[in-house]
């Protein structure tokens, strides 16, 4: 659980992105993507695919990696 997190968040660090702005653009809070981000919390499929959309993430990279 803890990889995925880690991979949003080195992309949205990379994007220069804030978790306020990123939990904004997917209707979630700030609290959301930090617990995602921390290995605390999984999002679901469809929120995934929002999150890899909008870091440019494929879905591939996120579940290979």
């Amino acid at each position: 659980m803890g990889d995925i997190g880690v991979q949003i968040k080195n992309a949205r660090v990379q994007m220069k992105m804030t978790q306020t702005e990123l939990a904004k653009q997917i209707g979630k809070s700030p609290q959301f993507i930090c617990d995602i981000e921390a290995g605390r919390k999984l999002p679901s499929i469809s929120t995934l695919s929002m999150l890899a959309k909008i870091l440019k993430l494929s879905l591939d990279k996120i579940f290979l990696n």
